[in-house]
């Protein structure tokens, strides 16, 4: 009995924590993971979760903020807007073109921006994403929409909105008018 104890005692540290088999790669998102390495520094994930999912808040082809970080803003901006009986304006850029398949899309959070503020925005926007991309023979489109106050939305109702009024042109109101 003495033995086993005085070996616990003995054992490194690192080899009494580490209880996993050794992984080379992460198993959720593919990349080498570092010697002795617990979380993967790439995704974020536990290396010995085989039921995990990669924690990838950006995306990897924009270096921008993916769905996964700006849906959780966009209901803080909701509410702060809701709280403080603010407007927020809200702008869907989409870019169509020869960037691939799926047309890559951006979203713009205006807290505190009235109607005339988030379409002066939308137009300031277009004319800058449409010159970056003239070399590339892509052009982008905008939709959006202005959250009055006085009426409580969801994140996902805000931007189901922006997209219909991206692909209809015409801009959304939400909420109760003045």
């Amino acid at each position: 009995m003495a033995n086993t104890t005085d070996r616990l005692y003995r054992m490194p540290i690192g080899d009494f924590l580490r209880r996993r088999p050794e992984a080379q790669t992460c198993q959720a998102c593919g990349s080498p993971l570092p010697q002795g390495a617990v979380f993967c520094p790439s995704c974020g994930v536990r290396a010995d979760d085989p039921q995990a999912e990669p924690l990838h808040i950006v995306d990897r082809a924009t270096g921008l903020f993916n769905d996964r970080f700006v849906r959780p803003v966009l209901e803080d901006e909701l509410a702060r807007a809701h709280r403080y009986q603010r407007n927020l304006g809200v702008l869907l850029i989409e870019v169509n073109g020869a960037l691939g398949r799926t047309p890559p899309q951006l979203l713009a959070i205006l807290p505190d921006t009235d109607v005339a503020g988030t379409a002066h925005a939308a137009n300031r926007v277009l004319v800058a994403v449409n010159e970056a991309l003239q070399a590339l023979g892509a052009q982008a489109a905008v939709g959006l929409v202005c959250v009055r106050p006085g009426q409580r939305v969801r994140a996902g109702a805000v931007i189901e909105s922006a997209s219909r009024s991206l692909r209809s042109g015409r801009p959304e109101m939400m909420g109760k008018p003045a």
